[in-house]
């Protein structure tokens, strides 16, 4: 831990509700539950790795993962080094990446075992990327024998180093999807990215957001904000989302093995008493739709008071059958883009007309 006064830098925020609730869950994933403290340990140990092999301010540390701990955790660590976490698509093929690796200038990249062998087919060519780490998940796809193990790697880190202070200026970058060209990174300020995408501190919408760090831990609410978002994380949404859920003591929930599967989705809902469900429009409401429908009275949506959506249609026919499976539940429409956070929003519940104006920022 820092021991400067937390700036609005997302770590510093992050540390500081650690510190107020170490005993809270931080984070679910299959069998590994994290309490804040277990979570700030590991992404501490992950950054004194990394900070051993010479990783440290600016430096850019490539995420091509599925959904779990890992992700999180080194989003959390590449922060505490004032370093800048790069999402990576993981459908992405050889030219993709290579494209991909190559514009982000990274020097290090944190990758799954059942990506590896796709991976070794482009890092030689990469003339920055330096450091590979692999992160087990019963694949049997071989790597580069020169891959480091990223267990070991986190294992084997200080859970009490101190590093050099962070600022609210320290960069975070989020790479779009390229369907306006070829991917390119959106860069912002922690700062400005907690304010515009993060909830600021006011994740309720009624106090309105902080104007000083400090006021981030005296807003942590006894009943705990519990999001799952099912989107990948390389999607900015899904980021902003497990933020949200971090900077106010709540709980992030990731449905099994990290994947969208509908009946995983609806189970993780019921063991976890989920209260926000985070989706992308149409595409992935249809299918979680089609599952309830297909098993009335399976799992308890009772916790479930929000879905939020963006980046794609959420029609109202598919809003109307979602809001009469779960009753209580109200939909969230978020309006903005990887450029400019979230702008908006509108909201739709049952029985209420479709036709109000959104909520702008």
């Amino acid at each position: 831990m820092n021991a400067v006064a937390p700036s609005f830098n997302l770590v510093d925020l992050f540390e500081s509700v650690a510190k107020a609730v170490p005993e809270r869950t931080a984070i679910v994933s299959d069998e590994r539950r994290l309490t804040y403290q277990q979570l700030d340990e590991r992404a501490t140990r992950l950054a004194s790795c990394w900070q051993a092999q010479g990783i440290g301010h600016n430096d850019h540390i490539g995420l091509q993962l599925r959904n779990g701990t890992e992700y999180i955790e080194c989003m959390l660590a590449a922060y505490k080094l004032r370093a800048v976490a790069i999402n990576i698509n993981f459908h992405y093929v050889e030219g993709e990446l290579a494209y991909l690796y190559q514009d982000s200038d990274m020097v290090a990249l944190v990758t799954h075992q059942a990506f590896a062998a796709r991976v070794a087919q482009v890092t030689p060519d990469i003339e920055a990327l330096r450091l590979v780490y692999v992160v087990a998940d019963g694949s049997q796809r071989e790597g580069n024998a020169d891959y480091l193990d990223y267990e070991s790697a986190l294992a084997g880190g200080a859970a009490d180093r101190i590093f050099p202070p962070r600022n609210s200026d320290d960069i975070y970058i989020v790479y779009t999807g390229g369907t306006t060209g070829m991917p390119k990174g959106v860069m912002w300020h922690h700062r400005d990215i907690f304010f515009a995408a993060m909830g600021g501190g006011d994740v309720q919408q009624t106090e309105g957001p902080i104007t000083a760090p400090e006021q981030l831990v005296e807003r942590i609410g006894d009943e705990p904000l519990v999001i799952l978002p099912t989107p990948p994380f390389m999607h900015a949404a899904a980021q902003w989302s497990a933020f949200t859920a971090l900077l106010s003591g709540g709980k992030i929930v990731i449905p099994s093995r990290g994947k969208f599967v509908a009946e995983a989705i609806w189970q993780a809902v019921n063991d976890e008493a989920v209260s926000m469900m985070v989706i992308v429009g149409d595409a992935m409401a249809n299918p979680l739709i089609d599952s309830l429908a297909a098993n009335p009275g399976r799992w308890d949506t009772s916790a479930l008071q929000v879905v939020a959506s963006g980046g794609a249609l959420f029609s109202p026919a598919t809003k109307e059958r979602l809001l009469a499976l779960t009753p209580g539940t109200m939909i969230l429409d978020g309006l903005g883009s990887s450029e400019t956070g979230l702008m908006g929003s509108k909201v739709s519940a049952s029985g209420a007309p479709d036709d109000a104006e959104p909520r702008f920022m």
